[in-house]
């Protein structure tokens, strides 16, 4: 069941990103391979630290 009020969701998408910190190089091969040769590991890991960051700076 989704959460009602989004700061409930919230938990769960800051929460998504950590868990895909250890994957970073399993995520972003595939997407290589598929002719985005943009998306580095480390341009992914970027990625992620913002994505984090607005989600955590959405907190207040």
């Amino acid at each position: 069941m989704l959460a009602a009020a989004a700061s409930e969701r919230l938990y769960w998408r800051v929460r998504d990103g950590p868990a895909f910190s250890e994957e970073v190089q399993s995520v972003s091969q595939p997407w290589r391979e598929a002719g985005r040769t943009e998306l580095t590991t480390r341009a992914v890991e970027e990625r992620l630290d913002a994505y984090v960051t607005a989600l955590m700076d959405a907190l207040g």
